[in-house]
Formats: structure tokens, C-alpha cells, sequence
């Protein structure tokens, strides 16, 4: 049934892809891609420099506990690998995260000190991106006209944001995993998971709390190190705006961004977001005075540019995994110890 779920929100997603390119001329949105001429390429180093800051965001979650056999270029390559997986498969027990714990163990770090980093930088990263869309709102209301209803409703999330930021950091405290245990208790399949693992759930719990009490600095760099990496994401927009002479500032690039993650997570249920992001774009894109010709010409770059990553991503996963049925099974076997 699952599988028949994200069949159908593939084809519903492509669909209001064809759509809303359809409405606003393909043939105008491709001129507008073309316009970037020899530029293209120099838009594929934002997001890499995104990935270097983000890896870095990552071995801070380590802490003290840095295995000393893992180099920083092999966790970059671990973290781009597992992206990969985040970005082409929606959400399921082969996830992007479960394949990054597998991958560190083919590296010599221990399983409990791989999971236990994956769900820290996981949980840090989540805290930097409400901070993002809590700044991104307050920069994007600034810059709306007063009266605006997309101001007024930036200016609500820039509140809520902060809401929500303290209740992550009291859940955290609580027990991340147990609460998402707790939230998951609908899915029978999830709730046997947690059942099974409860002694495991309390003491990786125990590791969040014990880093976030005993390892201050390092949580401090964690959230700082992800927090840049969100606003250097928002270079490849205003790297765009500025070699089509588009009229958006660094600080409109940042509120754009935040909110095209908002879009993605959203659509974290559907391949790849098909159709949720590029919705998104076109919503932000509009709202701050350009037209649905611009905004999915940026929408059509910025697949292009998660294609190549998400390609590179496959390319390092196959050398560590030649088949892919193998990889799944085994993920599939160290997920269900």
C-alpha cells in the first residue's frame, strides 16, 4: 500500500510540475536557463560549499568521541552519499540516515558511536534550520509591502519558529527519540521497531542529553557550523538573481531558501518533493515581485544542480556498495537489530 502511496504522489507530482510550466511557457523558462551561458557551472559551488560546512556541522556532533580512523574526507564522502539517498527515495526504513550508521561502520567507527552522531547532527541540524526559518521569516517580512497578507503570515512564522525552537530543545531534553517513538505509535511496524529497541532508545537518548550538558562547546559549533551551512545554501539564489539581473538582495535570497525548505519538508512523503518545491518556488518567487517564468527557471536549475550532487552522491555509494539490493538488505538488517 505504502509503495502504491508514493506511486501515486509521483505522478500527482509531476503532473503539477508539466502544469505549472505549462502555464507560464516552457519555451520562456528555457530561454531564461540559456541566458546563463557559460555562468551554469559556477552555480553547482554553492551547494558544495554547503556540503563541506554541513560535514563539518557533523563531526562536531561527534564531539569528544571523534574516531581518530575517520578522516574529514571520508565522512564528507559518507554524508554525500547518504544526501543521495535522502534526495532520490522518500521516507522509509531505507533512509538516507540508517545508510550514513551503515557506511560508518564499513569505516571502523563502532555502531553505537555512528548512531548516536547521526541522531545528534540529525537533531542539531533540524534546531539550526528553525533558527534559519525564524530569520529568513523576519528578513522576508521586512521586505514585503505593509498590509501584505505574506507579511503578516512571515511575521507569524518568524514567532512561531521561535515556539517551536524551544519546544525541540525541551523534547531533546525529554528524549528525542522517545517522543518521535511516542508520535509513532499509529505505525504498527514502527511501534514493534521502538518496542524491541526501548533499552537502546534510552540510552542514545541519554547520549543527546549527556552531549548537550557535558559537551557544550561542541554543540555550540554543531548548531553554528549548520546554521551556516542553511545560509550558505541561499548563495545559489542570489548567485542566480545576479547574473540575470533579478531584483533580489542577499536578504530576499535567505528568505526564499528558508521557505523552500519548509516547501521540501513538507514533501518529504513524495520523491524527491517532485512538484512541492517547485510549487513553493513559484508561491516565494511571486510574493516578492517576480513571475512564474523566473521562478521555475530557478526551479529548473536547482533540480539540475540536486541531479549532479545526487549522481555524485550514487557514484561514491557504489563504490563502497556495488548492488543495491545488497545495500538494502543490509541496512534492512542493521536497522532491525
Amino acid at each position: 500500500m505504502s509503495r502504491l502511496i508514493k506511486v501515486v504522489s509521483l505522478v500527482f507530482g509531476l503532473g503539477l510540475v508539466i502544469w505549472l510550466f505549462w502555464q507560464a511557457d516552457p519555451g520562456r523558462v528555457w530561454e531564461v536557463v540559456k541566458s546563463l551561458g557559460a555562468w551554469a557551472p559556477l552555480l553547482l559551488l554553492p551547494y558544495g560549499l554547503v556540503y563541506l560546512v554541513d560535514t563539518a556541522g557533523w563531526r562536531f556532533a561527534f564531539g569528544r568521541d571523534w574516531p581518530r580512523q575517520l578522516s574529514f574526507g571520508r565522512l564528507l564522502r559518507i554524508r554525500w552519499a547518504g544526501e543521495a539517498v535522502n534526495n532520490l527515495v522518500p521516507s522509509g526504513y531505507l533512509g538516507g540516515e540508517a545508510v550514513k550508521v551503515y557506511l560508518l561502520r564499513k569505516a571502523g567507527v563502532s555502531g553505537w558511536t555512528g548512531a548516536t552522531s547521526v541522531v545528534v547532527s540529525k537533531t542539531v541540524q533540524i534546531l539550526a534550520q528553525v533558527m534559519f526559518i525564524g530569520l529568513g521569516a523576519f528578513l522576508g517580512g521586512m521586505h514585503l509591502p505593509v498590509g501584505s497578507p505574506v507579511r503578516q503570515a512571515m511575521w507569524m512564522v518568524a514567532g512561531l519558529a521561535a515556539v517551536v525552537l524551544l519546544v525541540l530543545v525541551g523534547v531533546q531534553y525529554y528524549g528525542f527519540l522517545k517522543t518521535v517513538g511516542r508520535l509513532a505509535r499509529l505505525s504498527r511496524r514502527v511501534r514493534a521497531w521502538f518496542e524491541r529497541h526501548r533499552e537502546r532508545v534510552r540510552e542514545v537518548d541519554d547520549e543527546i542529553r549527556g552531549f548537550y550538558h557535558r559537551q557544550p562547546g561542541w554543540l555550540a559549533l554543531s548548531v553554528g557550523a549548520y546554521f551556516a551551512g542553511w545560509v550558505c545554501d541561499s548563495i545559489e539564489i542570489w548567485l542566480v538573481s545576479a547574473i540575470l539581473g533579478w531584483p533580489l538582495d542577499w536578504t530576499q535570497a535567505m528568505a526564499i531558501e528558508a521557505f523552500v525548505g519548509v516547501a521540501k519538508a513538507l514533501g518529504t512523503f513524495v520523491p524527491a518533493s517532485m512538484g512541492v518545491q517547485e510549487s513553493g518556488v513559484v508561491l516565494l518567487f511571486r510574493a516578492f515581485g517576480l513571475g512564474s517564468t523566473e521562478a521555475l527557471a530557478y526551479a529548473l536549475i536547482r533540480r539540475a544542480r540536486e541531479l549532479v550532487y545526487a549522481l555524485v552522491g550514487l557514484g561514491f555509494l557504489w563504490r563502497q556498495e556495488a548492488s543495491f539490493r545488497q545495500l538494502k538488505a543490509r541496512v534492512s538488517s542493521e536497522t532491525a537489530r
